[in-house]
């Protein structure tokens, strides 16, 4: 049987500089705000004001710290001869299953940080959309991208080799079709 794969463990620095970026964005919007709340309003409201901007601020600390340490033990991807699963989520769980057979297209992409730590994500584009997993290292990443493109490439070809026969010997034709699914 198959075993489920964890992403890279670059991706819990990955997710924490996204988190920090997020922070320090929050930090310079909601202390001008706190400042100008204070100086125009009652006693009362100016505290009410730093008790919130303190709560988001902390809720944002904790994301920073705590959330990248279970969002890496949640996150784990499989892939099979048949078939990719990804599970990820941590209050809303995903169990995604994509068939090899019904894939069209899949890409390595990099965005900054991931450059910056060496990691990458695939994407796959099935006829029902996308799916990405995401922080690969990007040597793992390049392997299964290859690999996946390969899967792909052939079965592009049997496809055109059936879309052939059926031109040349159309009940030959009608076997192989049937067995391509298979």
């Amino acid at each position: 049987m198959e075993e489920f794969s964890r992403v890279d463990k670059r991706a819990k620095t990955k997710w924490r500089i996204s988190r920090l970026i997020t922070l320090i964005f929050l930090a310079i919007v909601l202390l001008p705000i706190a400042l100008s709340v204070q100086a125009m309003a009652t006693p009362e409201l100016a505290t009410l004001t730093w008790i919130g901007a303190g709560v988001v601020l902390l809720a944002q600390l904790i994301n920073l710290i705590v959330y990248p340490i279970i969002e890496y033990i949640q996150w784990s991807y499989m892939i099979a001869e048949d078939r990719i699963e990804i599970k990820k989520g941590i209050f809303w769980r995903s169990h995604t299953i994509i068939p090899i057979s019904r894939i069209q297209h899949v890409s390595a992409v990099r965005g900054p940080l991931q450059r910056m730590l060496g990691l990458s994500s695939i994407v796959i584009t099935t006829a029902g959309g996308q799916c990405s997993i995401q922080e690969l290292s990007k040597n793992v990443a390049e392997q299964i991208c290859d690999s996946l493109q390969n899967e792909v490439q052939k079965r592009v070809e049997a496809l055109i080799a059936i879309e052939q026969a059926k031109l040349v010997h159309p009940e030959a034709a009608e076997k192989a079709e049937v067995q391509a699914d298979a």
